[in-house]
C-alpha cells in the first residue's frame, strides 16, 4: 500500500519524541545560528540541520535550495524537475522569493523554508504522489500535522498561506482594466494586476467565464517605468514611440482637465509694420544712449588737453558693448579719470 502524507507525517513526528545524538547536535547548531543576532541567515546551512532534525535525512541528497528574484506572488515554491531521459521526477528545487523576503523579518524566511521543506519531504516519501488535498494546494491533513509538530517543537509559525500582501501588491505594476460590466462589480472592479507583462487571455482559467458573463475588452492602463538597461536595448523607433505615447497622454490629460488644449490665441490681426517700426525706434534709442555714454567717457578720460578722441566709423549693425568703470578725481588737476587709469594719468600728466 502506498505511503500517504499522513503516514509520512507520523513517521517524522515520531522521531521528535526521543532525539538521537545526531538530532541533538543539529538542534544545538540551529540554536546557535538563530541566536547570533544576525539579520540574515544562511538558508543552505540551516536547511542541512533541519533535514537531520525534522526530515529523517531524506532531503539533502535530492533537494536544492536557492533564492529566486522572480518570485513575486508567493514567498516560496517547491519545484519538481524530471529526468529528460526517463521522464520521471528525480530532483526537487526549493525557491525562496528574494523580492518578498529580503525586507521581512528573519523569522519569515525560516518559516517559509520549513514550509517548502515539508512539501519536499512528502514528495520524496510518497514517491511523488504528494496529496494535493481538497483545495489542490497540498496543505491537507498530513501537511498540517507535520507543520504543527515542527512549530510546537521549535517555536516556529509555519502557516499554510503567507500574509505579505503589501509586498505582493507593490510588485503588481502591470494593470489592465475591462470596459465591460465587470468594471463596476466587486471585488476586482474590472482590474487585473500582475507582476509580469502578460495581458489577460485564454491562458487564464477564468477567461471563458469572463467572455460569457461580461464580454468586455481589457486595456492596459498602467505599467512600470523602464529600467536603464531596457531603455538602452530599445531601438530609436521604439524610443520615439515611447515619447509619442507620453505626449499623447499629456494632451489627453490636459483636455480632460481644461476642456481644451493649453494656451490661448487672439483673434486680433498682427500688424507687422507697427511691430518693425516700434522695434527700430527702441533700437535707435538704445544705440544713441550708448554712444552718449561712450562720448562722455572719452571726453573726461581722453587725452590731457581734454579733446575728444575721434570716433571710428562703425557699422550700425555691429553690437555696442559698454563697460562700466568707476571715475575718480585727480588730486592735482581735478580731472575725472577712470580708477584703473589714475596711476598712469599721474605719471604722464603730472610727472614727479
Amino acid at each position: 500500500m502506498p505511503v500517504t502524507d499522513e503516514d509520512a507525517a507520523i513517521h517524522a513526528i515520531a522521531t521528535l519524541e526521543t532525539l538521537s545524538e545526531e538530532q541533538t547536535s543539529a538542534l544545538a547548531s540551529i540554536n546557535n545560528l538563530l541566536t547570533n543576532d544576525e539579520p540574515f541567515v544562511d538558508i543552505h546551512e540551516l536547511f542541512g540541520y533541519y533535514d537531520v532534525l525534522y526530515f529523517r535525512k531524506l532531503l539533502v541528497p535530492r533537494v536544492e535550495v536557492i533564492w529566486s528574484p522572480r518570485l513575486t506572488l508567493c514567498a516560496g515554491i517547491c519545484e519538481l524537475s524530471k529526468d529528460p531521459e526517463t521522464g520521471k521526477f528525480t530532483r526537487i528545487r526549493l525557491k525562496l522569493s528574494t523580492p518578498l523576503l529580503q525586507y521581512r523579518p528573519r523569522s519569515d524566511t525560516i518559516n517559509t523554508l520549513l514550509h517548502e521543506a515539508i512539501h519536499a519531504y512528502f514528495f520524496i516519501t510518497t514517491s511523488w504522489r504528494h496529496s494535493r488535498g481538497d483545495d489542490g494546494t497540498g496543505h491537507g491533513i498530513g501537511f498540517q500535522l507535520l507543520a504543527d509538530a515542527i512549530s510546537n517543537h521549535g517555536n516556529y509559525e509555519i502557516t499554510i498561506y503567507h500574509t505579505f500582501h503589501d509586498e505582493v501588491e507593490s510588485y503588481r505594476t502591470h494593470v489592465w482594466r475591462c470596459d465591460g460590466p465587470c468594471k463596476s462589480q466587486p471585488p476586482y472592479f474590472g482590474l487585473v494586476k500582475r507582476s509580469m507583462n502578460r495581458s489577460p487571455g485564454k491562458s487564464d482559467t477564468w477567461w471563458a467565464r469572463h467572455e460569457v458573463e461580461c464580454g468586455g475588452t481589457y486595456t492596459k492602463i498602467q505599467e512600470p517605468e523602464l529600467t536603464k538597461k531596457q531603455r538602452d536595448a530599445m531601438s530609436k523607433k521604439e524610443r520615439a514611440g515611447l515619447q509619442k505615447n507620453k505626449i499623447d497622454a499629456w494632451v489627453k490629460n490636459d483636455r480632460k482637465e481644461n476642456g481644451k488644449l493649453g494656451g490661448e490665441t487672439s483673434d486680433k490681426p498682427i500688424l507687422l509694420e507697427d511691430e518693425v517700426e516700434a522695434l527700430t525706434k527702441s533700437t535707435n534709442k538704445k544705440r544713441k544712449a550708448a554712444r552718449i555714454v561712450i562720448d562722455d567717457f572719452f571726453t573726461a578720460a581722453g587725452t590731457s588737453n581734454g579733446q575728444k578722441r575721434p570716433r571710428e566709423d562703425t557699422n550700425d549693425d555691429e553690437m555696442l558693448v559698454i563697460e562700466k568703470k568707476v571715475l575718480v578725481e585727480c588730486p592735482i588737476c581735478s580731472l575725472r579719470v577712470a580708477e584703473t587709469e589714475i596711476n598712469e594719468h599721474l605719471d604722464v600728466v603730472h610727472p614727479p
